[in-house]
This record gives C-alpha cells, structure tokens and sequence, in this order.
C-alpha cells in the first residue's frame, strides 16, 4: 500500500510562508504536525514575531522586542505559548506542582506587557520593564536601591501603569489618535444621555496583561481577557471600573488558603461632550481571601508561582475560578462576623453577669430585676450556645466540602450522551467521546 505523503513542492516556500503567515497561533502549531515541509516553515520565528505583534501590540513597542528575542526567552513561539492560554484556578494539593525553593527574586527581574483592546481594536498597548517606583533609574547606588526594596517589601504592593491617559489628541473618524500614536480610547454608540455603558463595556472591552521574568524566560497572561465585573461609579459622572485577573494557587508557606487573587482594576471615563471613552488608570495587585493587599516580599513570591500555573483556553473555566474564589472569600466573610458576634455576645454576657454579682452583693437591685437579669444571661447563654454549634457545623461542613473521598465511585447516568454537563460533590464533569473528564479549572 502507497504511504500518504505531504507533498509541497510544487508550491513556493515563499507562497506558503505567506499562507501560514496569516493563521492563528493554534492552527499554525496544527499545520506545523501535518508534514515535514510544514513543520520547517512554522519554526520560522519571523511568523510567530508577526503573530505576537498582532497579538499583542506591545510587544512591537520600542524597548520591547529584545525583551523577548534575548536569552532565556530567545524565541516568539516560546512567549506565544506560554501567553496565549489563560491561568485558571485548580485544586492544586500536591507539593511537587510548587516550586520547591523561591531564589533571590528582585523586581527587576520581571517585564509586563499591557495591551487594552475596544472592539477587537487594540486602544492602549505599554510596555513595563521591572516594577514601576522601585528601582527604575540604570543610576542607582546600592544604599538607595537597598532602601527602595525594603520600602517595597514590607507595604502593600500595587503596580500601576501610568502612562495611560494623553492631553494631546488628534480626531481621526471614531478613532482618536494619542499623542503618541496609538488608538488611546474610542467613540461608544450612545451619547448625550446619562446612561449606563456597563453591559456595553463588558462585551467590548478585553485586556491583557503578560508578565515576562527576564531571568527564567518564563511568560504567563495574568488576565482573564474578559471583563469579571463592570460597574459604575455613580458619584462621579461617567467613570467606570472594570476588573481583570486570574486566581493564583500558592504554597500554604505563602498564604494559608492556598490561593491569591491577581486583581487588574481598569478606570475608565466618558466624557460629556464628545462621549469618548478615555483611560484613566490601570493598576494590578495581589489580594489574599480577606481582600487584604499582599505586601512585596510575598508577593513577589505569588507572581513567581504565577508562571508555573496550569493553563487554559476555556475562558469559561477561568470565570468559574474566579467564582470559586469569590465564594470562598464569602464564606471567610461570614466566618469572621460570626465569630464576632458570638465575642460581643460573650462580653455583653460576662458584663451582665458582673453587674448582677455587683448588685445583688450591695442589694441595688430587687428580687424581681434580679430574675430578669438572670433569666436575661440564661437566654443569652442559650444564644450563645447556639452561635457556637453554627460555627462548629460550618466549619465540619467546610472540611468535609474540601476533603476529597479518593475512593469513591463516579456513577454516571445511563441516559448521559456526549456534551452533558454534571456536578457531581462540587466538581463540574464534562461528557466527551471516549471518557469523562473534569473540565479545566475544577
């Protein structure tokens, strides 16, 4: 029988270069493994240099390009692979998913790559390289970056980019043209009312946010792409706040919940008399399950683990992440205050208690106020009591939810056909062709 073979030659390598020039990154990596003639031309790094910059526009940015062509990165198909999928949150127990040991990690070790698209049209695109208001001066004696570092690792952390909003514009259609070049902000379809633009921005906003540390030559996308949350700011006139981000699994060393929140907070405002969109900030910062900001010693650390994250193109597995994380920090909520109640309670009991004490010793108080004090404190006791056995139940509740039975038998329904979805104890199961599988993320 008369193997199947790719045969090519009759096409100019030129001709096809041009073809797969103008593929997404996944087909072009598909074409790559059809034959051998395909697989020589996707190598080619000029392809996937002109796949990243489509991408991603920062990355053709003055200053930005070597960031990525220099050792260790050295090449755009690696950045493209590690920044293409999305971080999403997975139980992650195992030791050896972690890092074993954090080396000496400096911010100027890492590079960021912010990239704000409108429409599927690129609108900001910056570049950072290292930690904005830590050493950013090639002209810094040892003692003032040793003190910039302490500052920096002992506050809570926030990078924020800067450079966003421009004073000088040039009108060019519905675009508008910053001062530097780049598409700043556009025209939204309703204005001249006061209306609420959230759903709008929602469907057409996306974000990227590609952290690089030079030194590994390591790249992950710390967005979600879409926007997790869109509200407006109703004291001022026309701002808006858009959140981004992925959660981030740590070592229980780190963060005793085993996880953090990258949060990307973009501030946006629409002006009244033209009705465009401009940007006003775009900031980045790591939160724990209280909403507490991470100082820089620790997270330094989480944005390390970062780039060892699992991966995925599901944007669907990465909401739902994020909306495990969101209800794990409410039930951490709803802890605290109840733990807070049932301390009030106790204090206003041991209060009472002293008063009675008190009372009946100098004979203040009478027969009949002592029995309602005393049956106050009984009932109060009760209350108590009954705080203290909800707290108990939720948190064996709570173990028990997190603690995984490894022998435990999947059953699956005999009517179950490919493309169902099911829960079965909290963990989200897909149907495929030939087995099941969880699906990314849970």
């Amino acid at each position: 029988m008369e193997s199947l073979q790719c045969d090519l030659n009759y096409l100019s390598r030129d001709i096809l270069a041009d073809i797969m020039a103008r593929l997404d990154g996944s087909t072009l990596a598909s074409a790559a493994c059809t034959c051998s003639d395909l697989h020589g031309i996707a190598r080619d790094q000029r392809l996937w240099k002109l796949l990243c910059h489509s991408t991603w526009p920062s990355t053709a940015l003055k200053g930005a390009q070597h960031l990525i062509s220099s050792p260790p990165m050295d090449c755009f198909s690696r950045f493209y692979a590690d920044s293409y999928p999305l971080i999403f949150h997975g139980d992650h127990k195992d030791a050896d998913y972690f890092p074993t040991q954090h080396p000496h990690i400096s911010p100027s070790d890492f590079a960021s790559f912010i990239d704000v698209y409108y429409r599927e049209k690129c609108v900001v695109s910056s570049v950072l390289d290292g930690i904005p208001r830590t050493v950013d001066s090639d002209h810094v004696d040892n003692e003032t970056e040793i003190g910039l570092m302490s500052c920096l690792l002992n506050r809570p952390f926030k990078m924020v980019l800067s450079d966003v909003s421009h004073d000088e514009d040039i009108e060019n259609g519905d675009l508008l043209l910053s001062a530097n070049g780049k598409y700043g902000f556009l025209s939204l379809e309703k204005t001249g009312e006061p209306e609420d633009h959230c759903e709008e921005l929602k469907e057409g906003i996306r974000l990227s946010w590609v952290l690089l540390d030079k030194k590994k030559g390591k790249a992950a996308n710390l967005s979600s792409w879409k926007p997790l949350l869109v509200k407006k700011i109703w004291a001022t006139d026309g701002e808006y706040i858009l959140h981004f981000g992925c959660i981030i699994p740590v070592h229980e060393n780190v963060l005793p919940d085993n996880v953090a929140k990258c949060l990307i907070v973009a501030t946006c405002y629409i002006e009244e008399t033209q009705g465009y969109l401009r940007w006003k900030e775009i900031s980045m910062r790591i939160e724990d399950t209280n909403g507490t900001y991470i100082n820089g010693g620790k997270n330094l650390i989480i944005l390390n683990q970062a780039l060892y994250c699992s991966r995925t193109n599901n944007l669907h597995a990465v909401e739902k992440g994020y909306q495990q994380f969101e209800g794990l920090k409410q039930e951490m909520t709803r802890k605290k205050k109840l733990q807070k109640s049932i301390a009030d309670w106790v204090c206003i009991s041991i209060e009472v208690a002293i008063l009675i004490t008190l009372g009946c010793l100098r004979g203040n108080f009478s027969g009949l106020e002592c029995l309602v004090l005393v049956l106050f404190c009984h009932h109060t006791l009760i209350f108590f009591c009954f705080l203290f056995g909800m707290s108990l139940s939720t948190l064996c509740c709570t173990r028990a939810s997190v603690t995984e039975r490894k022998d435990e038998e999947l059953v699956i329904p005999a009517e179950t056909v490919v493309g169902d979805e099911f829960w079965v104890r909290g963990v989200h199961f897909e149907v495929n062709l030939v087995f099941v599988e969880a699906a990314p993320g849970f």
